[in-house]
Order: structure tokens, then C-alpha cells, then sequence
């Protein structure tokens, strides 16, 4: 180490003083519907700021709304972190509806683009119908109380928070910043950063004054978040989530034969149907779709015994108790390949010289993996049968 290196070293420790590049700010755009992947994601990305000792975070806002769940796990989490959060309404004509409306009021910063809206901070249910009045005046009152809590920590207005829950209102940025709603109203991300410059903000970790008038910005794309199919399914397909997992879990029993995934199936078409009654958190999704699998499967094992079926052997070992046994064909065996019905199943069958056609007899001599080798039953022999 040189003698001006070694004088810069002690000099930092004595003072505290250290010189380095300022880390840029962050902008996050939260332009869709809020969901369990929006919370994910930003989750993620503020925990990354922190490490990255990026000095604000810029939350770039559009969006018609979302799960209010979801929407208390953002919050929290804005409420915790360590770096400075500014919710930003933008670009012109976006808005910052229900959901959006929390979490501008419980951001460090709150703003505004001109040609903005903010509000409609009404709770509704997710299949949009109207909710027992009982469980609405429940509900209601909630996020009351958690809007009037964020606008008394943050200094907002505290009548609108509970005005725009109760009655739905919205407001323009302007009307916005006159009645101290958002606290500044900014043309970009860089007018905002000039005119937060030297605002002090409360954190988590104490007092921070930004210094933001000549900061750099950098838009942090979460890559596997916007391209992953996670995000269509939690977002984009909502309450028909398990109705795909169903009818992949059907086309699942119908490529592997004998599985009993009709039967998972079927509890995830049950969960699809609760979930079109009431609404349900992710966890108790899953704690309803185990004892529904556990419902179908037990039926199914009853459905098999009271019929008579063979007891089902392991994967490896099932295929046994239909050696030297007849089926029909149910899928024209042709070059030496096809489909047979086995019970409630259909599997896969392949032999050498057994083409067969629909409704004609094969017997199983062997199997490969979930694939079962037969052989054509002569017509003299399966008359005797």
C-alpha cells in the first residue's frame, strides 16, 4: 500500500470520512395489478437497495388496484426498510387506484405527474360482487384504520384517507397536493429528484436528508419477475389459477396413465370452486387443496375396492398385476404403437406385430417404464374368453 493510500486509510477512520461514488437511486415500476409477485418483487428489490446502499428508492406507480393482502405485505414492508421510499404516480394518465392509494400514503415521499389520479380506495371483493354488509362494514373499517394510521404517520390528510375508503373519491395531482395529499408534484423522475432535494425523512434506521439534485437514477427491471409465467398465474389468471393447475393435472393422467393425478385434479377444480364462493388467502388455498386430495384419493381407493379392482401396487411394481391379462384397444395400435383401456386408465401399449384396431383384444407380456408390450389376441381365443 502506498504512503498516500496508507494517509487516506487512517484519515477515513479517524473522521469517518471515506470518499466514494454515490450509489444512483432506484426506480421500480409497479404498472400492474397488485399481487403476491408485485409483493415478492418488491420485497426482493428494497432488500437489494439496502445492500446496495442506494440512497432513495423511487416506487414509479400505475395501477388499477389489486389484493389487498398483497397490498398489507408492501406496506410493511416500505414501513421497515432502511432506505427511503418515494411513491411516484407517473408517467400522464396513469393512477394510483385502491391499492395504489395505500401505498402512496405510506411511503416516505409521496408525488405526483401531472394528468394523474389517485383514490377509489374502496376494499371490494375479488370476483367484484357485493359483500355480506356485515363483512363489508368489517372490512371498511380495516382499511379506515390502517389509511388514517399511514396519514398520521407520514403528516398527510387524514379526512381523505378515510373519505376516499368510504366513498371511493379521487383526486387530480394538483388537487392532490392542495389538500396535502402527496407532498410534491413532479413532471419526471429527474424534476422529482430535484425537488426532494434536501427533504429529512424519518426511517426505519433514523433521520435521512436526501441528496438528490444532481443524483443519477437507474430503472431496475426484476427480469425473471416480468418474463416468468409465476407472475401470469398469480396475476393475470387470479381465481382461475386452479382451474389450469386442474386441467393440467388431467392432461398429466392422460400422457402417464394410472397415476392418480385425475384425482389431484379434482381437488384443484374443488379449490376453483370454493374460491368463486369466498375469498381465501394462499395459504388457506393450500390447506383446502391437501384435504381435497386427501378427499379424492380416498374416495378413489373405495370407488377401486368397492368395484373389485386389483389393489394398486407402486409405479414400479403395478404393472405386474396386469401380466398375461386382455384389454381393449381404444386407440388403433399402428406401427406397433397405440392405447389401451387398463380399469379406470388408459395406457400407453406398444409390440412388435400388434398392429390392432379400436375395439380389437391385446394381452400384456411385459412392460417398459409406464409403457405396456402386448400382443394380439387371435379372435378364436378372445370368443373363448
Amino acid at each position: 500500500m502506498s504512503r498516500r493510500a496508507a494517509m487516506t486509510v487512517i484519515l477515513g477512520l479517524l473522521t469517518g470520512a471515506f470518499v466514494h461514488a454515490a450509489a444512483p437511486v432506484w426506480v421500480i415500476d409497479l404498472d400492474d395489478v397488485i399481487g403476491a409477485s408485485s409483493a415478492r418483487y418488491l420485497s426482493d428489490s428494497l432488500e437489494d437497495a439496502s445492500a446496495s446502499d442506494v440512497p432513495l428508492v423511487v416506487l414509479r406507480i400505475d395501477t388499477p388496484g389489486g389484493w389487498m393482502d398483497s397490498t398489507r405485505d408492501i406496506v410493511k414492508d416500505i414501513l421497515a426498510s432502511p432506505v427511503p421510499v418515494a411513491a411516484y404516480v407517473s408517467p400522464e394518465g396513469a393512477s394510483a387506484t385502491s391499492a395504489g392509494t395505500y401505498i402512496v400514503y405510506a411511503s416516505h415521499v409521496a408525488a405526483m405527474a401531472p394528468a394523474t389520479t389517485i383514490g377509489s380506495a374502496t376494499p371490494v371483493r375479488g370476483d367484484g360482487e357485493a359483500m355480506e354488509p356485515s363483512m363489508e362494514r368489517k372490512v371498511v373499517n380495516d382499511a379506515v384504520a390502517q389509511m388514517r394510521g399511514y396519514a398520521e404517520l407520514r403528516g398527510r390528510n387524514i379526512e381523505w384517507a378515510e373519505k376516499t375508503v368510504r366513498e371511493a373519491t379521487n383526486l387530480t395531482a394538483s388537487e392532490a397536493l392542495e389538500l396535502n395529499v402527496i407532498d410534491f408534484v413532479a413532471a419526471d423522475i429527474s424534476g422529482l429528484l430535484r425537488v426532494i432535494d434536501g427533504v429529512t425523512l424519518a426511517t426505519k434506521i433514523g433521520s435521512v436528508t436526501l441528496a438528490t439534485d444532481e443524483s443519477e437514477y437507474e430503472v431496475v427491471t426484476n427480469t425473471w419477475f416480468e418474463h416468468s409465467s409465476l407472475k401470469t398465474l398469480l396475476d393475470t389468471l387470479g381465481d382461475s389459477l386452479w382451474w389450469v393447475i386442474g386441467i393440467v393435472l388431467v392432461i398429466g393422467e392422460v400422457v402417464l396413465p394410472g397415476t392418480f393425478l385425475i384425482w389431484f385434479a379434482f381437488a384443484a377444480f374443488g379449490v376453483g370452486l370454493i374460491g368463486l364462493m369466498f375469498e381465501m388467502s394462499g395459504m388457506n388455498q393450500v390447506v383446502v387443496f391437501s384435504l381435497l386430495s386427501f378427499a379424492s384419493l380416498s374416495l378413489g381407493y373405495l370407488m377401486r375396492k368397492r368395484r373389485g379392482d386389483p389393489e394398486e401396487p407402486a409405479f414400479a411394481d403395478r404393472t405386474l398385476a396386469y401380466m398375461g391379462k386382455t384389454y381393449t384397444v381404444v386407440e388403433a395400435i399402428e406401427n406397433g404403437q397405440g392405447k389401451i383401456q387398463v380399469g379406470d386408465s388408459v395406457w400407453l401399449a406398444e409390440g412388435e406385430n400388434a398392429d390392432c384396431p379400436v375395439g380389437g383384444s391385446v394381452k400384456v407380456i411385459d412392460s417398459r417404464g409406464n409403457v405396456l408390450v402386448v400382443e394380439v389376441v387371435p379372435p378364436e381365443e378372445n370368443a373363448s374368453n
